[in-house]
């Protein structure tokens, strides 16, 4: 089943599909299959293990979306870095869920960073080894996502979390890229306006509409980033 939050769905699917696109001139078949299946089961387990009734649950299903990066490891298409942030983020947001925080700002901005790290993931899989552009492209896109959360999360009427928070994620995130990828700026435009403009219209949503509405404005906002990023990644 897919997950509730559409959301997820497209993190989850511009990680996998950001990671083969600019993986095109090394891909093959074998390691290609096994990314593929390791996104599949995230996309398709995923509200299982979110709203998991148990510590049993949860861990159980965990273990199976590991699967992939097992195999994969140990056919030695893996990265250690790329591993070490996925187990990191992992471990972050299971102690959030052991303290019953996964719903607070925390826990969503931990579980954004913990879906969009896949990218890298996916990446270690096709290509096996990373270089400088693909840890950049991984700041880029993991700090637009954690500061579009913020970003989403300062606009709710029920959270208490001040407007420019985004800009303290993004900035820093655009700042380290810039200046060993300066196109990557053409991509960095539009969200850092978005995200300054905010601070000074901050309007708060409170009905359901309202909120899916910017749901799915922030959806194509983020395909359109993630297109960019695809192409911007070859200059």
């Amino acid at each position: 089943m897919l997950p509730r939050e559409k959301s997820v769905v497209g993190i989850l699917t511009s990680s996998y599909l950001l990671a083969v696109a600019t993986s095109l001139p090394r891909l093959t078949p074998l390691p290609l299959a096994v990314a593929a299946a390791a996104y599949l089961l995230h996309l398709l387990t995923f509200d299982s293990v979110f709203y998991a009734r148990s510590p049993m649950q949860f861990y159980s299903l965990t273990a199976l979306n590991f699967l992939p990066y097992l195999a994969a490891a140990a056919l030695g298409w893996w990265s250690l870095p790329a591993y070490a942030i996925g187990l990191l983020l992992f471990a972050s947001y299971a102690v959030l869920m052991h303290r019953g925080r996964r719903r607070t700002v925390e826990g969503v901005v931990t579980g954004t960073a913990l879906l969009s790290s896949t990218i890298l993931l996916a990446k270690a899989i096709v290509i096996h080894q990373l270089a400088l552009r693909d840890y950049l492209l991984y700041v880029l896109f993991v700090g637009y996502h954690v500061a579009t959360a913020y970003y989403v999360e300062s606009r709710l009427a029920f959270r208490d979390v001040k407007p420019h928070v985004a800009l303290y994620v993004w900035i820093p995130a655009v700042a380290l890229t810039a200046p060993l990828w300066p196109a990557a700026l053409i991509a960095a435009a539009e969200p850092t306006y978005k995200f300054a403009a905010n601070i000074k219209r901050n309007t708060k949503y409170s009905r359901y509409q309202d909120i899916a509405r910017m749901g799915r404005r922030e959806l194509a906002r983020g395909a359109i980033f993630t297109a960019l990023l695809a192409v911007l990644y070859y200059i």
